[in-house]
């Protein structure tokens, strides 16, 4: 039986002259897209790191960046991010108004 409740975030863009439209998205969705991303991630970072770095500086410098930043902790952390905001209802976390486009990103 499906009585939870689901919490979505919701796109909404207006265009002067122009029919908006709304986009909801389940947050929970989001949730294991970044997920999924992170364990993505993950491999890559480790067959990059399986790779053995080329004598020419230009490309050592191309493939050290996962050694400083790794990017599975970056995607885990959108992951921590998305869990934390979905714990709030009715929250407007972007409205931003540019010439004729508004874009409005929140929480129901």
């Amino acid at each position: 039986m499906w009585n939870n409740y689901t919490t979505f975030l919701i796109v909404r863009v207006k265009v002067k002259h122009h029919r908006g439209f709304v986009f909801p998205v389940p947050v929970w969705v989001v949730d294991e897209l970044f997920v999924a991303f992170a364990e993505l991630a993950w491999v890559g970072e480790k067959t990059l790191k399986c790779i053995p770095y080329h004598k020419d500086s230009k490309d050592r410098k191309l493939l050290s960046w996962i050694n400083a930043i790794s990017p599975s902790r970056f995607l885990e952390g959108l992951h921590n991010i998305v869990v934390e905001l979905s714990r709030h209802e009715g929250l407007d976390i972007i409205e931003v108004e540019t010439g004729e486009v508004k874009v409005k990103i929140s929480l129901k």
